[in-house]
């Protein structure tokens, strides 16, 4: 049996009826309000220093994470600066991560860290990605001072008022209370 798909577009002008149209998106397993899960990929430009600039931190490691659920931060990508800029390839959704719905498509967001011995520990929560962009970030690591609380540098970056977390992902993780 031949079994072609029905031209929508055709469909839905020829019977002007916004029902037939949602009928047959159903049938083909489309949801009129669906938004996609982005297959694409985005990156992450970073400029990593110590001394004010004057030295880029080769022996920095750059730890990014996929987040699941609030507490639960799962390593996906971990790279040691030898140049700046450092470029890393990431996702825009992440399997392991929370699914966030956008405006335009599913997305995940990632932390990252920064850590060098003799040197503050640098971390940066909730950085989203878009589909072919390069965001930059420029860091400088501090270093320790003998006798000094430990000074984590630590940035947020907040949400859109529009993203829905769809699922916290930590099914994967196993874990008692």
């Amino acid at each position: 049996m031949d079994c072609k798909k029905p031209n929508l577009y055709n469909s839905y002008f020829n019977y002007g009826n916004i029902d037939y149209y949602n009928k047959i998106n159903a049938a083909l397993g489309i949801i009129n309000n669906e938004v996609p899960v982005n297959t694409e990929y985005g990156y992450l430009e970073l400029y990593v220093t110590k001394n004010l600039g004057k030295d880029i931190a080769t022996d920095a490691v750059v730890t990014i994470y996929a987040r699941q659920g609030d507490e639960f931060h799962i390593p996906v990508e971990k790279v040691v600066i030898v140049k700046n800029p450092t470029i890393i390839e990431l996702p825009i959704a992440h399997k392991l991560g929370n699914l966030i719905k956008g405006p335009e498509y599913y997305f995940t967001t990632y932390n990252l860290t920064i850590e060098s011995e003799g040197y503050y520990k640098v971390t940066t929560l909730n950085i989203r990605l878009f589909p072919e962009i390069k965001a930059s970030f420029f860091y400088n690591l501090n270093k320790i001072v003998q006798g000094v609380p430990i000074d984590e540098k630590v940035t947020n970056i907040p949400p859109h008022p529009r993203d829905e977390i769809i699922n916290n992902n930590i099914s994967l993780m196993n874990h008692k209370k």
